[in-house]
């Protein structure tokens, strides 16, 4: 009988590999697995946060409300109304909510000079009434650039300054010549030459004659005629 037992035993155990787990390596085995499920976990988790943080950084931008459209166009009368959707957008925002306008405000009117639809002055005057009082809003546009560069003559202003910015030179003035006081914003660029003015007077500025103020200071401040001079929309 015990010569059948070693027998088998050799049959069993002799020419092949061990089968048995030992304590040492089953403990191995567990810490690598438990290490392998820390890992996805963590990288699950790294890409939640990278997925809210580009949602907080994207989405956003989905949101933001686009500007004013205004309406193109080939003719005078259509460069005309363009120009004045573009400047009642621009001016609207800057003036007074209880302000009163003069009928037809914004409205931009084109003085031919020439048979091409650019060839014209246009043109714009705005009465502003509010609490303060009674003041102006000028916006004058012409198709050629100005052939005089645009400097500052010692005692000719209040104050005067001049830029030199990607879209042309840009003159800032204050003046008082006429009685009421002016501030002023020209730009030279090289598709023209664009004026926005404001005035403490809503009686329209001439040249030599005394223009009475209407209100403490002009309707718009210096920096914000020059925001409006300014306005991309501007350009034709």
């Amino acid at each position: 009988m015990e010569d059948v037992r070693s027998a088998l035993t050799a049959y069993v155990t002799e020419g092949e590999p061990p089968l048995g787990l030992c304590g040492e390596a089953v403990l191995t085995a567990a810490r690598r697995s438990r290490r392998q499920h820390l890992l996805t976990g963590a990288v699950a988790v790294c890409v939640v946060v990278l997925a809210l943080g580009l949602a907080v950084v994207v989405l956003p931008s989905r949101t933001l409300v686009a500007g004013p459209t205004c309406p193109p166009g080939s003719t005078r009368e259509a460069l005309a109304e363009r120009l004045s959707c573009v400047l009642e957008h621009a001016l609207r925002p800057l003036l007074s909510p209880d302000a009163r306008l003069s009928p037809g405000s914004f409205a931009v009117v084109a003085d031919p000079v020439g048979t091409a639809p650019r060839e014209a002055d246009f043109r714009t005057d705005i009465r502003v009434t509010d609490a303060r009082g009674t003041g102006s809003v000028s916006v004058v546009l012409y198709p050629t650039p100005n052939s005089a560069t645009p400097s500052c003559v010692e005692g000719e202003w209040i104050s005067c300054s001049v830029e030199r910015l990607p879209e042309g030179v840009l003159q800032l003035t204050t003046d008082q010549s006429t009685g009421a006081l002016v501030h002023r914003a020209a730009l030279s660029a090289p598709w023209g030459y664009v004026a926005v003015s404001s005035s403490d007077s809503g009686e329209p500025e001439r040249k030599d004659l005394q223009t009475p103020s209407q209100r403490p200071e002009p309707v718009l401040t210096l920096e914000q005629v020059r925001k409006v001079v300014l306005t991309p929309g501007l350009a034709f």
